[in-house]
């Protein structure tokens, strides 16, 4: 009986934080990638769409020095300059995985702990079919959402990119009500 009310307390609190309206005006865009490469272009071209709806965006790689760790991203100092710059709101964007249904992670850390955490899968790996991207969403070190976004038929690296491209503006469009 325990168990029963445990997991319930757990999938409501889960289902609050996605039933959450997001109201985004504002993000520090986080690829949490291993390949430099794929971080550079995941956080472009999803501050470019984000941009393009109007949403005030910064790319991580404008707030850390090359190579320097992304927790670097919670400490005072970049704190600072991103209240300048009128940004609350962090978006740390993960590959969750390929070719299988994943379900939202629904037991989160704080952002200090989950800037810090790897990322093992690259934008692309031959063989696959479908890549799964997870968006989650912190205001104040807290989670306050969090999304997935699969995308099919992949046939290379390209293509991940295009497809994100042409299916994340709908998705940005109900983050910003």
């Amino acid at each position: 009986m325990t168990k029963y009310l445990i997991a319930f307390a757990i999938l409501f609190s889960f289902k609050l934080v996605n039933a959450q309206q997001l109201q985004l005006t504002n993000a520090l865009v986080v690829g949490q990638m291993d390949r430099p490469e794929d971080k550079f272009t995941l956080e472009i071209n999803l501050a470019e769409l984000l941009a393009n709806e109007g949403i005030n965006v910064m790319p991580s790689l404008n707030a850390l020095k090359q190579g320097a760790s992304a927790s670097v991203l919670v400490s005072d100092s970049v704190s600072k300059i991103l209240s300048e710059k009128k940004i609350d709101t962090y978006l740390l964007v993960n590959v969750r995985g390929y070719d299988r249904k994943f379900r939202p992670t629904s037991k989160f850390e704080d952002l200090s702990k989950e800037l810090e955490s790897s990322h093992l899968f690259p934008l692309y790996r031959d063989e696959i079919v479908s890549i799964t991207f997870e968006f989650t969403f912190f205001r104040g070190g807290k989670v306050i959402k969090s999304e997935l976004l699969k995308l099919g038929n992949i046939s290379d690296r390209n293509g991940v990119i295009k497809k994100l491209r042409k299916k994340l503006p709908k998705m940005i469009k109900h983050w910003k009500k």
